[in-house]
């Protein structure tokens, strides 16, 4: 056997031993590389940088490490501010948008994503089963993307088919699937379609002094833009789809993976139930962001190196990452580096909020980032308001995500 195929068939061991690795063996192999190579590069696949300092020094890093986004975004809603980092319309249209997304919201937020929970578990309760992702944390999220954002689409089940198929092809579509891409360009056109129609109806009734409805599509429409900065009818549609792109399937798995922790310790369930009994909004929000640091949305985020890059420079650790190389930052990692975070094996609700990077980090912190801390407190709340919420019996009770990137189904029971 040449040199050259022992070497191929070297690397593509190291990749399949890699991927168990990453998929099965999750924290124990972030927990290895963090003690011995935290940042390597794996032989015929990517880099991998591991510790919470170096973490947050690659994400501070946008001009090295480069998002991946643009080349699934595109088809779909246009050219996106996600996937244009250190370009005019990043910082144009996340200025604007940032702009009308505002803290005074936050309350009334609140308000209905508490009401519309509320609505949801009653809706979707049978004789005290619960199945929660279709009822309530994929439906919540569509719902408040209507009252609050103010896109409301033509009816529920076509916005659910849009948000799984763009986040779907846009964040978890590694294989390149041509049958996900083309199901994401698809619900790109239709919702374009959709706006199309929809938006100059809301025109019309803002220039007839028609009832005006506060949410962030009216104010978009209201803000007068000089012709000279660009944000023309092709960014008003596009930021509008992104409003519905990246907010429901993150929320719906950060509200199972945070129940089904909660659920693994019954004294923590308890205490949070206390906090949600007695309105104490502070206090269940630690207890939510903490449970979702022992199983975060996504254990990396994936990006690209531009140049050639020194990680850790000056200590033992540095790693030069080649230009091109494929890089995982890995954030779940970080959240777990007892180099920056104390007895980070343990529950503690009095971390730092900046150890949690559930909402992104740096340049790439959520847009809707105090609409989701807000958001998924409040309907964990409703649930656990429940008399005994407890894990539903059998497979219902574990969250399943049936061979997909998003959790599927998950049932809990409660008394009636």
């Amino acid at each position: 056997m040449s040199s050259t195929n022992q070497t191929e068939q070297n690397n593509s061991l190291a990749k399949k031993v890699f991927s168990y690795l990453l998929k099965e063996k999750t924290d124990a192999f972030f927990c290895f590389l963090r003690n011995t190579r935290p940042n390597i590069r794996v032989p015929g696949g990517p880099a991998l940088i591991t510790r919470f300092r170096d973490v947050q020094e690659a994400l501070s890093r946008p001009e090295v490490f480069a998002v991946t986004y643009a080349p699934m975004m595109d088809p779909s809603v246009g050219p996106y501010m996600l996937g244009r980092d250190g370009t005019t319309i990043n910082q144009r249209d996340k200025g604007i948008m940032r702009a009308l997304i505002q803290k005074e919201d936050l309350p009334r937020v609140r308000e209905i994503v508490t009401r519309l929970s509320e609505r949801a578990i009653r809706e979707g309760t049978r004789n005290g089963v619960l199945e929660v992702v279709a009822n309530v944390s994929r439906r919540v999220p569509i719902l408040l993307t209507g009252e609050y954002f103010g896109f409301r689409g033509p009816d529920e089940a076509s916005m659910f088919k849009w948000s799984r198929a763009t986040q779907y092809d846009m964040f978890h579509n590694q294989d390149k699937d041509p049958k996900v891409h083309q199901d994401n360009v698809q619900a790109g056109a239709e919702m374009r379609a959709w706006l199309r129609e929809y938006l100059p109806q809301r025109r019309k009734n803002l220039s007839e002094g028609g009832a005006v409805q506060d949410d962030i599509v009216t104010r978009l429409l209201q803000t007068v833009c000089p012709h000279a900065i660009g944000f023309d009818e092709d960014r008003i549609e596009s930021n509008i789809m992104g409003l519905l792109v990246g907010g429901v399937e993150t929320t719906s798995q950060a509200i199972v993976q945070i129940l089904d922790q909660m659920f693994k310790r019954p004294e923590i369930l308890r205490e949070a139930t206390k906090a949600a009994a007695a309105d104490d909004d502070e206090t269940l929000f630690r207890y939510c962001w903490e449970a979702l640091r022992f199983n975060p949305i996504n254990p990396f985020v994936i990006r690209i190196c531009k140049q050639d890059y020194k990680i850790a420079s000056g200590t033992l650790r540095s790693t030069t990452i080649k230009a091109g190389d494929p890089v995982l930052i890995c954030t779940r990692s970080a959240m777990m580096d007892g180099r920056e975070l104390k007895h980070p094996k343990k529950f503690d609700i009095n971390r730092p909020k900046y150890h949690y990077m559930h909402t992104g980090y740096g340049l790439h912190t959520c847009l809707g980032d105090e609409v989701s801390e807000v958001q998924v407190p409040a309907v964990i709340k409703a649930l656990l308001r429940k008399p005994n919420l407890r894990r539903a019996a059998g497979k219902a009770g574990e969250i399943d995500f049936k061979g997909g990137p998003f959790p599927e189904s998950f049932s809990v029971e409660f008394d009636i």
